[in-house]
């Protein structure tokens, strides 16, 4: 069994609220992980600004990203649904049934939906 030494402090959400699914993903995230989750819209003018490092597309609004904020302060940002990896390790007990559904659900409307979109 591997055991992740990196401290999580708290997962950001940059999402466009005005997008079903991702209103639907983010909103379940604080109840699926055990750590601190923050949701910003990517229409807060200040988002860019308060998160340097966030890809492009978030800033866009075209994709959501999610940023793991290790105990350091520094943020890794991965991309839409690739970042569910990420979030395995911080998952509340027995959280892992609903998180897959979760994840199947997103994924299931963002194929429909095409590359281009979220």
């Amino acid at each position: 069994m591997v055991v992740l030494t990196v401290r999580v402090r708290e997962v950001l959400v940059v999402h466009d609220a005005a997008c079903g699914v991702c209103a639907g993903v983010a909103g379940a995230l604080p109840g699926l992980l055990r750590v601190p989750v923050r949701l910003r819209s990517c229409r807060d003018p200040d988002v860019a600004a308060a998160h340097p490092g966030l890809p492009a597309r978030a800033r866009a609004c075209r994709a959501p990203a999610l940023g793991v904020v290790r105990a350091d302060g520094t943020v890794r940002w991965r991309p839409g649904l690739r970042a569910a990896p990420a979030l395995l390790p911080l998952l509340r007990p027995r959280g892992a049934p609903r998180a897959v559904a979760v994840f199947l659900c997103a994924a299931r409307l963002t194929w429909r939906a095409g590359p281009q979109e979220h």
